[in-house]
């Protein structure tokens, strides 16, 4: 049997996954990647038949640590949404477990555009933003457009499917964003019992990466994402069995 890690962060992005990620590396049974978002699954496929070097990829990790039975694990939240990669995820291990934690899409939509904003990748109003996304993201075609997604990652239902496709459900964990965030511990539970290691107190993290600067989002453009993202919410609960909670949609 090849080496292969045993756990995938997986989703989505400004769904509290660098806070999980931090979590989990004070775990003595499990060992993150030497860096958070690897982004290996996500890069495009070498051409012809030249399979994806794994080699660089397991350089990320301590392998001396899985044999005395750590689990080994990463976080790169953009795979459930770029097309392609959970399939070559399960072409490297269609054992591996996967972890997707899904926020109010309305809400990921609004903390994208201001980590956009802070870090100069976005010159447009967040009202011209999602209004134009569309168009703009028309630019990169045929591929995917990474930065003009703040509005599309947040269709979550297609994301789910596709994953219920690959893998089987005992392999699979959701967890809502705004539960890891209000009340850690009872998440972090139900995520070691998902690995198999043992349940840990774990010490509270800061929050990670989120903005400071009070700005609210307008209300116009607030009802725009909600009745956008809708149907597709509903579509996502049921799928999961949720109701919606602390969701606006």
């Amino acid at each position: 049997m090849p080496k292969r890690i045993d756990f995938m962060i997986a989703g989505v992005q400004k769904g509290g996954t660098t806070s999980l990620d931090a979590y989990l590396r004070q775990h003595p049974d499990i060992s993150m990647a030497k860096k958070k978002e690897v982004h290996f699954f996500d890069k495009r496929p070498p051409t012809g038949i030249r399979p994806l070097d794994y080699a660089i990829y397991h350089r990320q990790f301590h392998w001396a640590e899985q044999a005395r039975g750590v689990k080994l694990g990463e976080a790169t939240p953009i795979l459930t949404w770029w097309t392609g990669a959970m399939e070559r995820l399960w072409q490297y291990n269609p054992d591996i477990k996967v972890i997707m934690l899904l926020r109010d899409p309305v809400e990921r939509a609004w903390s994208h555009f201001r980590m956009d904003k802070r870090l100069q990748r976005e010159g447009e109003t967040f009202s011209n933003a999602i209004r134009t996304e569309r168009e703009r993201a028309r630019r990169s075609l045929p591929k995917q457009d990474r930065e003009r997604s703040q509005v599309s990652r947040g269709f979550y239902a297609h994301q789910v499917r596709n994953l219920k496709r690959l893998f089987p459900d005992e392999q699979l964990l959701f967890l809502r964003s705004e539960d890891l965030s209000t009340s850690a511990q009872p998440e972090l539970d139900k995520v070691t019992d998902f690995l198999g290691v043992s349940r840990f107190a774990f010490a509270e993290e800061p929050r990670h990466n989120s903005a400071t600067d009070g700005e609210t989002m307008p209300a116009d453009d607030r009802a725009l994402l909600e009745e956008s993202y809708r149907l597709d919410a509903e579509e996502t609960r049921r799928l999961l069995g949720w109701d919606q909670g602390p969701w606006s949609v």
